[in-house]
């Protein structure tokens, strides 16, 4: 797993086993504590048993998910379109995001595996990124670990 200082997060190609995610749900507005909303992505695992990830996030970076996922396309580019646009000018290709590590079922970590000619770097980022690249990538591949889902997934009711 990815180390927990944020040079390690930046540098490590991860090899281990992931589970693939899909965005089941996106709500740019909800209670989040009383007078305060925040966004909210919820990640479902997509094979039994069904697990799912519920993460607030920015109720900007939930809108932009939402669009991404929607797959609308904005009159200016966001700065996630001009990421994406960016990899494929320079001829790289998003790999994968993985939602890395959970720390008290809350608060969620994340990083990018990239890949340019036979080179491969992971670059943390914040869960909410690693989402709104993930819905505009091509062959968009979303991820987390069994130690992520075993330690926040949900089971549905």
């Amino acid at each position: 797993m990815v180390g927990s200082t944020p040079e390690a997060r930046n540098v490590v190609w991860v090899a281990e086993q992931f589970v693939e995610l899909t965005v089941s749900e996106v709500r740019p507005a909800v209670p989040l504590r009383t007078g305060q909303e925040a966004g909210l992505v919820v990640l479902a695992e997509m094979a039994p048993p069904f697990r799912t990830l519920r993460i607030y996030i920015g109720q900007p970076e939930a809108r932009a998910i939402q669009a991404g996922w929607w797959g609308t396309q904005p009159a200016r580019p966001s700065t996630w379109d001009l990421f994406i646009s960016t990899l494929e000018v320079l001829g790289a290709q998003l790999e994968r995001a993985v939602i890395s590590e959970v720390e008290e079922q809350r608060h969620f970590f994340a990083y990018l595996e990239l890949s340019h000619q036979g080179e491969r770097v992971s670059l943390a980022c914040r869960p909410s990124d690693a989402i709104a690249l993930a819905v505009r990538a091509p062959g968009q591949v979303l991820c987390t670990t069994e130690e992520v889902l075993a330690q926040a997934g949900e089971l549905p009711l």
